[in-house]
C-alpha cells in the first residue's frame, strides 16, 4: 500500500505556511520517518513551481511540483490506476473525484497527529536512503 499526500493541504491542516520552502522540506523529513517507520512509500504533491535546490527524493517519499497544473488533478491521475492508496487530504471537492476507485481518504488531522507520535528518526539516515537522495542533482552544492 503506498500513501499519496496532498501536501498544501496537509500544511494547511497544520496551520503552517504553505509557501515556504523550509516547511516543505520539515514535512518531507517527517514524511521520510513515517515512510522508514511504516516500510511504506510516500509520494507528497505540491502546488505551485519547483523551490530552488529542492530535491525529489528523500528515502521512500517523492515529491512532486504541480507546475501549472493543480496538484489534485495529478493525485486523481495517480490514483486513477491501481488500487490499495491512501491519499491524505481534507480536501472534498479531491476527496469526492476519487472516492469511486479503491482509495481510503484519510484525514490530515489524524495523519498529523501520527506523524508526531512517531519517534524522533535516528541521526543517522540509512545508507540508501542518502544515496537515494544525493543521486539527485538538485540535493548537490555545486559551487
Amino acid at each position: 500500500m503506498s500513501w499519496v499526500i496532498d501536501g498544501n493541504n496537509l500544511l494547511g491542516r497544520a496551520g503552517a505556511s504553505r509557501d515556504a520552502a523550509d516547511t516543505k522540506r520539515q514535512l518531507l523529513r517527517s514524511l521520510a520517518n513515517f515512510a522508514r517507520a511504516k516500510r511504506t512509500k510516500v509520494t507528497c504533491y505540491f502546488d505551485g513551481s519547483e523551490p530552488e535546490h529542492f530535491g525529489r527524493h528523500l528515502g521512500s517519499v517523492s515529491v512532486i511540483f504541480s507546475g501549472a497544473r493543480s496538484a489534485d488533478d495529478l493525485i486523481a491521475k495517480k490514483v486513477a490506476t491501481g488500487s490499495g492508496w491512501k491519499v491524505v487530504t481534507a480536501d472534498r471537492g479531491l476527496a469526492s473525484r476519487i472516492q469511486r476507485r479503491q482509495v481510503d481518504v484519510v484525514d490530515p488531522g489524524g495523519f498529523m497527529t501520527e506523524l508526531e507520535s512517531l519517534p524522533a528518526g535516528e541521526e543517522k539516515v540509512a545508507d540508501e536512503e542518502w544515496m537515494t537522495w544525493f543521486s539527485d542533482p538538485k540535493n548537490r552544492n555545486i559551487f
